[in-house]
């Protein structure tokens, strides 16, 4: 399965590429020619300075975007607070996945299910998605929170249980090749802002591949369903 969603990443980049270059970037290209500097064995205080620019550069630029973006997104996954009377009773992983449901970032995953569904993801799928946008390694960890596992990584047991019983396997393919096919995260996104200097290819990050993903884990999972 690995092996597969790799491969699939390889063609897909070549044939993006192709695409493009056909497209939005026609025309004669430009020679390439880079003079390298002779080598020489770094200095500790060059070094030092060098690292020091480029770190404040990008904490003066794309660090702004990203905190200011993870800031929204905890305010999403943290508000409004359930009421008291609907925690009443539960332990406390229900309780958080209560609260998750009742906050901002659970209410649209409500509202996107009508529009996932067709590509087999549920409110949680859609929900961790939105926390995935930080860093998509923290989609494992919004799973087993919207689950109601607790603290879950990729070694989980009760998380794979819980997983086991409420997907089925193509659910999990189509669930793996959105993931790798959608928008990066918002790193990738402000970085890209900063190199170009525009939001134009950054909004075609975003709009552009999680369009793509769509339409093709739409198509592979209606598919699928119909091979089952």
């Amino acid at each position: 399965m690995l092996w597969g969603i790799y491969l699939i990443g390889i063609v897909l980049a070549v044939v993006l590429a192709k695409l493009l270059r056909s497209t939005l970037f026609r025309g004669q290209v430009a020679p390439f020619v880079m003079e390298l500097p002779p080598y020489r064995m770094p200095t500790v205080r060059g070094t030092l300075i060098h690292m020091w620019e480029r770190a404040w550069l990008f904490l003066r630029k794309a660090g702004t975007i990203i905190v200011g973006i993870s800031i929204l997104l905890w305010a999403m996954t943290s508000y409004p607070k359930a009421p008291q009377a609907e925690l009443a009773g539960l332990d406390a992983e229900e309780a958080q996945k209560a609260e998750l449901s009742y906050s901002v970032a659970g209410r649209i995953g409500h509202a996107l299910e009508p529009v996932m569904k067709p590509i087999g993801f549920d409110w949680k799928t859609s929900m961790a998605m939105i926390g995935a946008f930080a860093a998509k390694e923290v989609f494992v960890a919004q799973l087993g929170i919207v689950h109601a596992v607790g603290e879950a990584g990729e070694e989980s047991q009760s998380l794979r249980a819980a997983l086991r019983a409420e997907y089925t396997p193509l659910q999990a393919f189509c669930i793996m090749l959105f993931c790798l096919i959608s928008v990066p995260c918002m790193v990738t996104i402000a970085v890209t802002w900063r190199e170009s200097g525009s939001w134009k290819w950054p909004a075609l990050q975003l709009g552009g591949l999680t369009g793509l993903a769509y339409v093709i884990t739409l198509a592979v999972y209606q598919l699928g369903s119909l091979l089952a």
